[in-house]
């Protein structure tokens, strides 16, 4: 062998030692990319062995954020959950009790019958049924944890369903679907990830957001994720597409303790800054509200719901005041500009702080929803 040959040769060895030392590297390190939501899964927390450990396809989805940093947390979102790198490892976060921050559930006592269910002393609730056999399956204790509610029916996805809230996670029932397929984990973390605007009300994958997101940042970070909304001339107030025609409205709302007894309505307790949907009578939802300061009061009254958008620039001009608010998300207008929508900019929901212009603002997941459940014509009572 020449020379020139024993080098040629020489350098393609070294090419195919450097391929083998990087997959090596790729190995030892790990990571995953996911071409539905353009975000990768790795090691560097250990998130992956995790995933891939504990049945993340069907327990957690896919990724929808890259890691974010809570405090000095580091933690990932995905459809279904968020992993958070703790002290002691790896644990999925408690999106069920963040998402039922605002409601109380009544504890059992320990004397309950149960049946064949199981009783957890530490919250005072049962496990039994399909949810039972799911979350034992499942590696419940750590993937879910403890239930902290009894079996409830609620709207998902525009379907009233068996549900159960768990520590970190939500479970459905769904009873169409065969025997041991029928009990799924709710979309959590893609309404805590919307609610800290790590993703666009669009409901699209996260844009990197790598600092920590704070109640103060959150217009800044949501305003930068949201698409450019076309500009708009200034007007007083937020002006919704015509309307049609309103059906005739009762002229004194009807009162709290004694809802319609068929059809939708939502009913507002400014006193409470509470929200209350109903549903042929039953109560179906509820959710903190936050409502007009002083001075732009929202006003009590029977109405209904006559427009409604997904997204909205909001802009106005009123007693002294001017503001400008992009992309607020799931708006519905019930009386002249005054609408329920979600609000992205505070988290005083429930706490007696009054701020809007008169609109009541919503959680964001809880605007999403009632906006998903409530058509044009739905009921609105504003009542003291």
């Amino acid at each position: 062998m020449t020379w020139r040959n024993r080098r040629r040769w020489g350098a393609v060895l070294l090419l195919l030692l450097t391929g083998v030392l990087a997959r090596v590297a790729l190995g030892q390190e790990g990571s995953r990319f996911f071409e539905s939501t353009g975000h990768t899964l790795d090691n560097r927390y250990g998130f992956l062995a995790f995933w891939e450990a504990h049945n993340g396809a069907e327990l957690l989805g896919a990724p929808l954020t890259p890691i974010v940093f809570e405090g000095n947390i580091p933690m990932q979102y995905f459809e279904r959950g968020r992993l958070e790198a703790r002290a002691g490892g790896v644990v999925p976060g408690e999106l069920g009790r963040e998402r039922t921050r605002w409601r109380s559930f009544e504890r059992l006592p320990a004397t309950a019958p149960r049946g064949e269910g199981r009783f957890f002393a530490e919250t005072g609730h049962t496990l039994s049924g399909p949810f039972l056999r799911f979350w034992q399956e499942h590696n419940g204790e750590l993937m879910f944890g403890p239930p902290i509610s009894e079996p409830l029916w609620e709207m998902v996805d525009g379907a009233s369903l068996r549900v159960q809230y768990f520590t970190r996670a939500r479970l459905e029932h769904h009873p169409a679907l065969p025997p041991g397929q029928d009990v799924r984990v709710s979309a959590l973390g893609r309404e805590a990830a919307l609610a800290r605007a790590l993703i666009t009300p669009e409901q699209k994958p996260a844009v990197l957001v790598s600092q920590a997101v704070t109640a103060d940042g959150m217009m800044a970070a949501f305003a930068q994720l949201a698409p450019t909304p076309t500009p708009v001339p200034p007007t007083p107030t937020p002006v919704p597409p015509t309307p049609a025609p309103r059906p005739t409205v009762a002229a004194a709302p009807l009162p709290p303790s004694a809802p319609q007894r068929s059809g939708k309505l939502i009913d507002v307790d400014l006193s409470r800054q509470q929200l209350v949907a109903y549903e042929d009578g039953q109560v179906v939802f509820s959710a903190p509200v936050a409502t007009g300061k002083d001075g732009f009061n929202t006003p009590t009254g029977t109405y209904q719901i006559y427009a409604k958008l997904p997204l909205q620039t909001m802009r106005g001009n009123l007693g002294g005041e001017s503001w400008v608010v992009p992309n607020v998300p799931h708006v519905m207008y019930f009386t002249g500009s005054v609408a329920l929508h979600g609000a992205y900019w505070h988290n005083y929901f429930g706490t007696g702080v009054r701020l809007s212009h008169g609109c009541v603002n919503l959680p964001l997941d809880a605007a999403a929803w009632l906006y998903n459940w409530a058509p044009i014509g739905t009921t609105v009572v504003v009542h003291p």
